[in-house]
């Protein structure tokens, strides 16, 4: 019984710690400044960096703009880069009712941000979730995205395939869940999380780039709340299929995906359905490449995004063990 008193305190206490104090970022960008938008009454936050054509990056579930440090000076040396945290993580609003966390959602909140920031025709980079949300945005706001590049997720995601944990529901449940969400906010577990996620990529990375990670995962996780955290589960672990309403659009898409990724099933489903359906689709798969492809390539992945955007002159990819090209030529505008 001692035990399990100082297993609840000690989670309270870790969770206490992790707060913050009033409305200032958690910390300053590597790259770009901070800046703030209103969208849909939310306060959005975003990382500004580079001149030239507008680009949108939006992270996957959990992250914050951070996870794409490692793509920003490169994008950034050629366009406007507009590096977001959507609503429910990082230094953006995290509403613990009222909003859902749906792709639909989040797409609402990005078009009237586009808007608000005078950027439409922009071209919009997503992963994992934040590419459901950039193919959402691409479904019903066609006239505000010029161009898509989707790091995995897609369109159709059936959470059965997924097999997502059970950690999940376990944070919704009452003094368990709290228990839980204290340790995850000690940092206790961050360099377990950042390695669970890179997995077989960890052995390859430096250990300065492994700190990289484990401060991004530290950082995702430092500046959510919990029921937002709870609302992107939710709305990760329910159907997503607007396949219908992608198909009658005919903006082009660049479709990445990685042969060694956890949820290869759902990322060559879509890419799958995209090629039958969609004229303007490229796809390629990286043959060692895991789900974050952003966190593992980089570099890689920088020049397929600026080659796609024209903003890199087009060479050939010949298959080699970082990629391989699933179709010849990469589309263009």
């Amino acid at each position: 019984m001692f035990a399990l008193v100082l297993l609840v305190l000690g989670g309270v206490a870790c969770s206490a710690t992790a707060k913050r104090v009033g409305s200032q970022v958690y910390s300053q960008p590597r790259y770009g400044v901070d800046r703030f938008v209103q969208a849909k009454g939310y306060r959005v936050h975003y990382v500004e960096a580079g001149q030239g054509p507008p680009v949108v990056l939006i992270p996957g579930a959990f992250s914050t703009y951070r996870v794409w440090d490692g793509m920003l000076p490169a994008l950034s040396a050629h366009h406007r880069v507009f590096s977001i945290d959507y609503v429910g993580v990082g230094d953006s609003d995290q509403p613990s009712d009222g909003f859902g966390y749906t792709v639909e959602e989040q797409a609402d909140v990005i078009a009237e941000a586009i808007v608000a920031l005078g950027v439409a025709g922009t071209r919009v980079v997503g992963a994992s979730y934040g590419s459901a949300v950039a193919l959402n945005l691409v479904a019903r706001y066609p006239e505000l995205v010029s161009q898509v590049v989707c790091i995995e997720g897609g369109a159709l995601i059936a959470p059965e395939v997924l097999n997502y944990s059970a950690l999940g529901r376990l944070i919704d449940w009452p003094v368990l869940g709290d228990i839980i969400w204290g340790y995850m906010k000690s940092g206790l577990f961050d360099a377990i999380a950042a390695r669970s996620v890179m997995g077989n990529a960890w052995v390859d990375l430096t250990p300065e780039a492994r700190g990289d990670v484990i401060e991004l995962f530290s950082a995702n996780i430092m500046t959510m709340s919990r029921a937002s955290w709870m609302g992107i589960y939710r709305a990760i672990t329910t159907r997503i299929d607007f396949v219908e309403a992608l198909e009658r659009t005919r903006v082009p898409v660049l479709y990445l995906y990685g042969k060694e990724s956890k949820y290869r099933a759902v990322a060559e489903a879509n890419a799958r359905r995209f090629s039958e359906s969609h004229p303007n689709i490229g796809v390629v798969a990286f043959r060692n490449g895991i789900h974050d492809l952003h966190l593992q390539y980089p570099d890689e992945v920088s020049r397929l995004v600026l080659e796609f955007f024209g903003a890199a002159p087009s060479r050939h990819l010949a298959a080699t063990d970082e990629a391989e090209r699933d179709r010849s030529g990469v589309v263009r505008p």
